[in-house]
């Protein structure tokens, strides 16, 4: 039976700060302000779609935490036709963790679940370069970097996935094309590719368990997110190579096997 891996501090406080911290940087100086009250209908129907699965179930509100980081993933990421499309973003972002689940776990990282669900029906996208190339990237990358190093012991998965990505890009631009490098670097420059290695694919829950498992998951990502990138032209290749993955969690799961994470939590919290 496998057993929790316990954290001494539950790190979602910091991943809420950081997150909430971009998501200010972005209507300070980016001009998202003319969204706020696309961020504030994903917030409110996150939260309260966690808070109606939590009396539903009899868990712990301490797996609000979960849900706003949740909500914050898709401030930042997905931009929607309307206020309504929020809405069914945020609420199958959250449901999906308590519908689709296998020994225990959801399968699917909820925010990806939600962004693809949305892009699927045409209500949505995502915008590679609504960051830019300063000082933000540079602060989500180092930010993340200390988050999976120090936090949520997920280094293996972003270290897997960019190093994977880097060298086939590296092969194709460079090697095959004949480009400079500078091409490739400045892929690694999108905000939207920092936040998806550091503060989604990371997500130690969704993850598989064992290190050989995710190792190897993150290098399948990383393909496939080349191959429809590359060859299929799809902006959003990184958050559909994940989402095909996902799938092939509970496999991983099975064929190596590894400590379940959990949070530092009260018992009655079900990991949601």
């Amino acid at each position: 039976m496998n057993q929790s891996v316990s954290q001494k501090l539950d790190m979602r406080w910091l991943q809420i700060f950081l997150l909430s911290l971009f998501l200010s940087y972005g209507l300070l100086f980016l001009g998202w302000d003319a969204q706020v009250s696309y961020f504030l209908v994903a917030i409110g129907v996150c939260m309260a779609t966690q808070t109606i699965w939590i009396l539903a179930k009899d868990l712990s509100f301490h797996s609000l935490k979960s849900a706003m980081i949740s909500a914050l993933g898709l401030c930042l990421l997905l931009h929607t036709a309307s206020i309504g499309w929020m809405a069914l973003a945020a609420f199958l972002t959250i449901s999906a963790k308590f519908v689709l689940r296998v020994d225990g776990k959801h399968i699917f990282n909820p925010t990806n679940l939600g962004i693809i669900a949305i892009i699927l029906l045409g209500g949505g996208w995502v915008s590679p370069g609504q960051w830019g190339s300063g000082e933000a990237v540079y602060a989500l990358f180092f930010s993340g970097a200390a988050l999976v190093l120090f936090g949520v012991k997920r280094w293996d998965v972003a270290v897997s996935f960019l190093a994977s990505l880097f060298i086939l890009e590296s092969i194709r631009t460079v090697g095959y094309l004949g480009w400079e490098w500078d091409v490739v670097l400045h892929k690694f420059e999108s905000g939207t590719v920092i936040l998806f290695a550091f503060f989604m694919i990371t997500d130690p829950r969704t993850s598989p368990n064992s290190r050989k498992g995710r190792v190897v998951w993150a290098m399948a990502i990383a393909t496939l997110s080349f191959i429809v990138s590359q060859f299929f032209y799809f902006y959003a290749a990184p958050l559909v190579a994940l989402f095909i993955c996902s799938m092939a969690t509970p496999v991983l799961n099975r064929l190596w096997k590894g400590e379940i994470f959990q949070w530092n939590i009260q018992p009655k919290t079900q990991n949601i």
